[in-house]
């Protein structure tokens, strides 16, 4: 416990968290704004580890080179969203509206906390590729799952394809989402959500 007025210790909160995870942690940050601002191509591993406070020397400890680190953000960030998605859904029972909209909040929610990776992944400079393309399949079969058993019970037009619509909505939401974390002040949260969910074949 700390007290008032005695001097901050150097091994407090605002010292640099030590450790490889710590560091880890750093270049992962410092990689993402990078990328974000300069593109994948533009960010060098020794700027990453400059901007990450460590030594070039130590990235390497760390990840083979700046590919191979940003395949593992890629790949913890979709960790993290297919499990945001799965209690979304599952929070939101029965109804199939209730769970687009779900679905729609927590894609928007993780959006807002990722904001420098989306716009890497699916913004203007198309540089990530067949990763985002990882992302986009991995959202794709949720998608098209539900859209078959609302088109089963009659809730959507039979003539709607659900392999189409759910390649088609994937892809409008990456980039909706892209375009909206350049500038938030292009639409209000609601606003977003709820346009992306009256897109939605099940509200219609």
């Amino acid at each position: 416990m700390s007290v008032a007025g005695s001097p901050t210790p150097l091994n407090a909160s605002t010292a640099p968290a030590r450790g490889p995870a710590a560091t880890r942690r750093r270049l992962v940050d410092a990689a993402i704004e990078l990328f974000a601002h300069e593109g994948l191509h533009g960010a060098t591993s020794a700027r990453i580890a400059r901007a990450a406070g460590v030594a070039t020397g130590t990235f390497y400890l760390h990840f083979r080179d700046k590919q191979d680190l940003f395949t593992a953000i890629v790949q913890g960030a979709l960790a993290e969203l297919r499990e945001r998605l799965r209690r979304a859904i599952e929070g939101a029972g029965p109804d199939p509206r209730d769970q687009v909209r779900a679905r729609t909040e927590e894609l928007v929610a993780f959006a807002e906390d990722n904001g420098a990776l989306i716009r890497v992944l699916f913004g203007r400079r198309q540089e990530a590729g067949a990763l985002a393309e990882d992302v986009l399949d991995a959202l794709i079969p949720g998608i098209e799952e539900s859209l078959r058993a609302r088109a089963a019970a009659g809730e959507v037009p039979a003539e709607l394809h659900p392999g189409v619509a759910a390649q088609a909505i994937a892809a409008m939401t990456s980039r909706v989402l892209a375009w909206w974390v350049e500038d938030p002040t292009r639409a209000t949260r609601a606003a977003l959500v709820e346009t992306l969910c009256r897109m939605h074949p099940v509200h219609r």
